[in-house]
């Protein structure tokens, strides 16, 4: 079994600080709930229109964020090999139990990949000096959703997690492409008496993107337990045009140190 060093539970706790926008205790969907929460509370009463609208996107990222909840619940079920589970899934849900399947071994996979590669960094170099790496909102990006990502990169940081990974980083799309795939498939399974309901949350899961909360060029594995969905400009932004080409002149391993600006 892969060893996966990411600490949700810390991160959700640190996010739920500073964005107050906390999902469920093994992390979240994304940075969104929080974001919708307030603009309910703030039409609440006042706008009947408004209210609906908020109401509506509330319930469609609760519906989104449950449905990750249950992804990931499923993917410890097959990360445990319980058997007579797995067996269910497939007398059940066939395609469910296939994707669930892929997911995992694929991640896994991944890891081993990784583990084995003498040429690869394996963790920050101790013999190199930080470098801190400022992560920067900006006016474009939803705040929660900016505070939940950056907050996760810099709770790693000063878990000594983060460091400039070996180019090219080591990536499986058909991970991420199974994972969506599964949770698009979960909303739909979940919502079976609301189809109009699962639809538009589906519609808006198209949108975002399966996000590496570690992201792979800051040392995250390429594994399930490192992903949850993110709305896209955000995870591209600080991910790539952000860290990405802040670290990319730095030597393999280099430790980064993680500084979220708000200003």
């Amino acid at each position: 079994m892969a060893d996966i060093r990411h600490n949700h539970d810390e991160t959700a706790r640190l996010a739920k600080r500073m964005g107050e926008h906390a999902d469920h205790l093994e992390t979240t969907a994304g940075g969104h709930t929080h974001h919708v929460a307030t603009r309910l509370k703030k039409v609440r009463g006042k706008d009947s229109l408004a209210n609906a609208a908020a109401h509506g996107a509330e319930q469609i990222m609760n519906v989104i964020r449950n449905a990750e909840k249950d992804l990931h619940r499923h993917l410890r079920v097959v990360q445990k090999g319980l058997e007579h589970t797995s067996s269910n899934h497939h007398q059940n849900d066939k395609r469910l139990a296939t994707m669930l399947a892929n997911i995992h071994n694929r991640s896994e996979t991944q890891v081993k990949a990784l583990r084995a590669d003498a040429g690869r960094a394996q963790g920050p170099d101790p013999s190199k000096p930080a470098v801190t790496v400022p992560i920067q909102w900006k006016q474009s990006m939803d705040r929660s959703a900016f505070a939940w990502k950056a907050q996760s990169l810099a709770g790693a940081s000063r878990r000594g997690e983060t460091y400039r990974a070996t180019s090219k980083v080591m990536r499986d799309t058909e991970i991420t492409k199974q994972y969506k795939g599964a949770l698009i498939h979960l909303i739909y399974k979940n919502n079976k008496d609301n189809p109009e309901l699962a639809k538009k949350a589906a519609d808006v899961a198209h949108k975002m993107q399966p996000d590496h909360v570690i992201d792979l060029q800051a040392g995250g594995l390429d594994h399930w337990q490192n992903l949850r969905m993110l709305e896209k400009e955000t995870n591209f932004d600080v991910g790539t045009k952000q860290l990405w080409q802040k670290i990319r002149p730095l030597p393999d391993g280099t430790p980064i140190k993680i500084k979220v600006k708000w200003k």
